[in-house]
């Protein structure tokens, strides 16, 4: 039996239980700003008042910052890079 208390996963745990947002940084340069309601052990996460944080760069070196909002996301485990509570 696992002891949630200190398991990797109790982080989560404490996120959604204390409606703390967390920022998880994703595949392609992405991050995500948002409210966890839900996780399963594959890291499987719903998502709520999520902020999307792109960053790319054109020809010319320039920096360019993009963002989007969704109301409701589902984001599939294996494009989680890292988890961080704020």
């Amino acid at each position: 039996m696992i002891n949630t208390e200190y398991s990797p996963l109790s982080m989560l745990s404490q996120s959604v239980l204390k409606n703390r947002p967390i920022i998880i940084f994703i595949r392609n340069n992405r991050k995500l700003l948002g409210y966890l309601r839900a996780y399963d052990k594959h890291l499987n996460l719903i998502l709520e008042n999520v902020k999307e944080l792109r960053t790319s760069f054109n020809i010319k070196q320039k920096v360019n910052y993009r963002e989007r909002f969704f109301s409701k996301l589902i984001l599939r485990g294996d494009s989680v890079i890292l988890v961080i509570p704020v």
